[in-house]
C-alpha cells in the first residue's frame, strides 16, 4: 500500500504502525467507515506486496469419480447412441441391487484404461479376472508386479513418466471402481442421470503431476484422458462424483507446512473455496467444512503452544483483540488454532481434521480437506467435472496456497491476518478479492465461465444428464 494510501485512511494508518498488525496490510483495500481508533506504539514502513510464483517442485495428484453407463437387460442399443455401453444380464443386474458389482468391475475398468491408452497415455488398473475364457490375456496390456500387492495391468507402459525401474501405480494414470456412487444410484431417488441405464461408480487417479508443461499447459494429459472417455464411452456424472487435488512439494509435506496451509483453508472456506465450487458441495457429506464439522473445530480446551504455532497465535491474539467490535470475529478461532498448533505429528493432524463424528470407521464422509495417508493435503471441495479449464484452474490454485504456505514466517502471517481482516468484514469481499488478498494471478474468466452455470445448466448436479460426445 503506497504512503499516500495511508495517509487518506487514518484508521488504516493506525493499524499499520502497530506491531505485529503492521503485517497485516499490504495493498489498497475499501476504507471502512466507523472503525475503532487503535494505539500504535512505534511507526514501520507498510510491507508492498510483490507478485510470487509457485516453485516447480509443487506437485499435484488429481482424482475424478465419474458414472459409467450399464446397459440394462434386455434393453438393446439406446436410439441415437453409438458409444460403448457395459453390457449387462438380470444376474449382474440383480447385483447391483445387493451390492455384488464384480461383474461390472472389470468390463468398465478396462474399457475407461482402453479408451485412453487411444490417446497415447500410460493408463493401469488393478488385476481383476475379466469375463473371457483366459483371464490373463487382455489385449494390449502388460502385467507388471509390485512390491506391495499382486501387480497391475498396463496399457501404455513404455510411455509412463518413471523410468526408475521401480514399479509403482503413481507412474501411471490409474482407474479404478468407486463404490459409493453406485450405491448411490442403486439407492438413492433422483441421482441416475439417465433412466436409460443403469450406472457404474469409477475414479481416474492422476500419476503424480510435476512437470511444469503439465501446469503451463492447463494440463493436457488429463484433457486426453477425459476426451478419449466422453469420446468412446457413455458417461456422466452427478452430485455424489467429487474432484479430489492432493498437492505436496517434492512428494513429501512437512508439520509446519501442513498446520500452515489449514489455518489459512480455514479462513477461506467461506470467502473463496465454496465460492467457487457448485453451492451443493457446501452441503455435501464428502465435503464437510473443516473450520466447523473438524474434530479440531467441534473440540475445547486451549492447549499450549511452543515453536513456530506460538507466534502464529500471538499474532492471530492480537488482531482479534483489535478488530473484537466487529460482529464477526469469534474469539473460539484462537482456541482452534492452539488445537490445531498442538497436535504432533502429521497423522495426528490428520485425525484432527476428521469429522468430529466421523467414527473410528474410515468412511467417505469427511470435511474437505484432509491429511492424507501419502503425506499430502487434500482439498476435496470441488464438484467432479470434464471441465479441464476450470480444473487446471484449482491445480493452480491449490498449488499456489501451498506456496504461501512454504513462504517465511513473517510472510504468512502477513498473509494470514490479511485475510483475516477481509472476513470478519460485515460485507466480505467477493473471491476475486480473497484471490488478490492472497497474490494469486488469475484469468477470472476462466472461473466466471462455469460460476455462471451454477445458475442454469449447472443448477441441480443430478440434472446434468449423459455428457455429450465431444465435439457433437
Amino acid at each position: 500500500m503506497a504512503s499516500s494510501t495511508i495517509n487518506r485512511e487514518p484508521w488504516l494508518a493506525r493499524f499499520f504502525s502497530c506491531s505485529p498488525a503492521s503485517l497485516i496490510f499490504s495493498r489498497r483495500y475499501q476504507h471502512l467507515p466507523n472503525e475503532p481508533q487503535l494505539p500504535c506504539r512505534e511507526r514501520q514502513p507498510p510491507t508492498r506486496r510483490t507478485s510470487m510464483s509457485t516453485p516447480n517442485s509443487i506437485c499435484v495428484g488429481i482424482e475424478l469419480e465419474f458414472l459409467v453407463a450399464l446397459q440394462q437387460p434386455d434393453s438393446g442399443v439406446v436410439d441415437g447412441e453409438s458409444r460403448w455401453t457395459c453390457p449387462s444380464s438380470e444376474k449382474a443386474s440383480q447385483g447391483l441391487v445387493t451390492g455384488d458389482f464384480q461383474a461390472f468391475e472389470a468390463p468398465c475398468i478396462h474399457k475407461v484404461c482402453e479408451s485412453i491408452a487411444s490417446n497415447g497415455v500410460a493408463v493401469s488398473c488393478n488385476l481383476m479376472p475379466p469375463l473371457t475364457p483366459n483371464p490373463e490375456r487382455v489385449p494390449g496390456t502388460t502385467v507388471l508386479p509390485l512390491t506391495k500387492g499382486s501387480g497391475i495391468r498396463v496399457w501404455n507402459k513404455e510411455a509412463a513418466a518413471s523410468k526408475s525401474g521401480i514399479v509403482s501405480r503413481s507412474d501411471y494414470w490409474f482407474v479404478v471402481p468407486e463404490r459409493h456412487i453406485t450405491l448411490d444410484c442403486v439407492s438413492k431417488s433422483g441421482k441416475t442421470p439417465s433412466d436409460k441405464y443403469d450406472w457404474f461408480g469409477t475414479e481416474l487417479n492422476s500419476p503424480i503431476l510435476t512437470h511444469p508443461q503439465e501446469f503451463s499447459q492447463g494440463l493436457p494429459t488429463l484433457r486426453k484422458c477425459l476426451t478419449a472417455v466422453q469420446d468412446k464411452m457413455v458417461v456422466a456424472l452427478n452430485s455424489g462424483c467429487g474432484l479430489h487435488l492432493h498437492v505436496n512439494d517434492a512428494g513429501s509435506m512437512d508439520l509446519p507446512t501442513a498446520k500452515r496451509i489449514t489455518s489459512l483453508v480455514w479462513l477461506l472456506e467461506d470467502a473463496l473455496l465454496y465460492p467457487l465450487c457448485h453451492p451443493f458441495r457446501s452441503a455435501s457429506p464428502y465435503s464437510a467444512r473443516v473450520s466447523v464439522e473438524s474434530t479440531i473445530a467441534m473440540g475445547d480446551g486451549e492447549p499450549v503452544v511452543h515453536g513456530e504455532g506460538a507466534a502464529h497465535i500471538a499474532a492471530l491474539v492480537t488482531i482479534v483483540e483489535k478488530l473484537k467490535d466487529r460482529k464477526k470475529v469469534d474469539k473460539a478461532l484462537v482456541g482452534a488454532m492452539k488445537r490445531l498448533w498442538a497436535e504432533p505429528n502429521l497423522a495426528s493432524l490428520g485425525r484432527a481434521l476428521r469429522k468430529f463424528d466421523e467414527g473410528p470407521v474410515h468412511t467417505t464422509t469427511r470435511c474437505a480437506l484432509v491429511v492424507s495417508k501419502y503425506d499430502t493435503i487434500e482439498f476435496r471441495y470441488p464438484e467432479s467435472m470434464f471441465d479441464v479449464d476450470f480444473i487446471s484452474g484449482w491445480a493452480d490454485l491449490v498449488r499456489h496456497l501451498y506456496a504461501v504456505a512454504m513462504r517465511s514466517q513473517t510472510e504468512f502471517i502477513q498473509i494470514l491476518c490479511r485475510v483475516y481482516e477481509l472476513v470478519t468484514r460485515d460485507q466480505v469481499p467477493g473471491w476475486p478479492a480473497m484471490m488478490e488478498a492472497v497474490e494469486f494471478k488469475t484469468d477470472l474468466n476462466r472461473w466466471q465461465r462455469r460460476l455462471d452455470q451454477y445458475s442454469g445448466l449447472l443448477s441441480n448436479l443430478d440434472k446434468q444428464g449423459i455428457l455429450p460426445q465431444v465435439g457433437s
